[in-house]
């Protein structure tokens, strides 16, 4: 396949002004016939362009910018993307379609720092290789250990901006009051960035996220049919909320222990589902309530990430269960359901 340029098109390239437009240029061998997909947002809605390839491998796309200033190349039916910074100027793309995540985007000082990264830290520590529950660990606390030390080392990169904020979302294990040190070492143009802004919110949520041996904040969601409830209603009885969804997995896996549960604990054990939705997921979310028999009340946003409940509890991996007693304290947070089985069956109340 030929990409044929319009005259108007071929001029913007050639002319001085394109020098404020993004330019992608390269080169994934092994595509075939697997569309190049990018990636991107804006106003809070997700874009997809098909990128046209020539000869299964080359291409050239103009490249437009996201509410956040980066982007993603994803080849269709892959596991993994590519992220880079959506910047004025030429990048260049190289990579291999048998391995899309480790696609590299060069040729401006943002990207050339994350493919830095990437190259030898990302891309080293890879827990896909683990064996071992042991092994993943290691594994995932050296690759923290780089990344906070990548970060250390660029204080004023938005790159370092863009890792803290995913450290936030997946290290648990790092200090709060470390992180919000890091965060206070970034230079202003680093902290006052789309990232640097997310990084300060997250922080804002895990100083105030339910935390065990606390009561939990009060929260109303509607249900399928758009009813109100409030968690406060529940006082008086222990409450096991489980935070799911239609498209996951794991969470679909563990509805059989959760049944189990419902009905062996009955009126004592209230189960409140609370579903990461989209207001388009509606449908889909009420058909796998019934497939699926999922036990309690089930609630929803119809946010995504963005719901308050969602985000204020600071809920990033599917399924997350809170356990809380009678007066609405935390008991327990855990991602297996086996966990709260063996909490529930210690609780000498129900």
């Amino acid at each position: 396949m030929k990409i044929v340029l319009t005259l108007g098109l071929a001029a913007l390239l050639a002319s001085p002004a394109f020098a404020q437009y993004c330019q992608l240029t390269g080169d994934i061998v092994g595509l075939g016939n697997k569309p190049l997909l990018y990636w991107y947002t804006q106003q809070g809605t997700r874009h997809t362009d098909t990128v046209r390839v020539a000869a299964n491998v080359h291409f050239t796309h103009v490249a437009p910018s996201g509410d956040d200033g980066m982007a993603d190349l994803y080849i269709a039916g892959s596991l993994r993307f590519a992220s880079f910074w959506v910047e004025p100027g030429k990048l260049r793309v190289q990579g291999d379609a048998a391995q899309p995540g480790k696609i590299r985007v060069t040729g401006t000082p943002e990207n050339n720092l994350l493919d830095e990264y990437n190259r030898t830290v990302g891309w080293k520590y890879d827990v896909g290789a683990a064996k071992t529950a042991a092994a993943f660990d290691a594994i995932q606390q050296g690759y923290n250990q780089a990344t906070i030390r990548f970060i250390k080392a660029h204080p004023a990169a938005r790159t370092s901006a863009h890792l803290l904020y995913w450290q936030l979302l997946m290290n648990q294990r790092y200090p709060l009051a470390q992180f919000e040190q890091l965060l206070k070492q970034l230079a202003p143009k680093a902290q006052q960035s789309f990232q640097g802004r997310q990084a300060a919110k997250k922080l804002l949520v895990l100083r105030n996220q339910p935390t065990v041996g606390r009561p939990v904040p009060d929260f109303t969601v509607a249900d399928t049919a758009g009813v109100k409830y409030s968690l406060a209603t529940y006082r008086g009885k222990y409450v096991l909320l489980d935070f799911w969804g239609h498209w996951c997995g794991p969470c679909i896996e563990s509805m059989p222990r959760l049944k189990a549960m419902h009905a062996q604990y009955g009126p004592k054990l209230a189960v409140i589902g609370i579903a990461k939705e989209n207001k388009d997921d509606l449908s889909k979310w009420k058909y796998a309530i019934r497939k699926h028999g999922v036990p309690g009340l089930q609630l929803s946003e119809l946010q995504g990430d963005d719901g308050a409940v969602i985000s204020g509890y600071n809920i990033t991996a599917y399924p997350t269960y809170l356990l809380l007693d009678p007066k609405g304290v935390l008991v327990m947070r855990a991602n297996d359901a086996d966990e709260i089985t063996k909490q529930l069956a210690t609780l000498e109340s129900l």
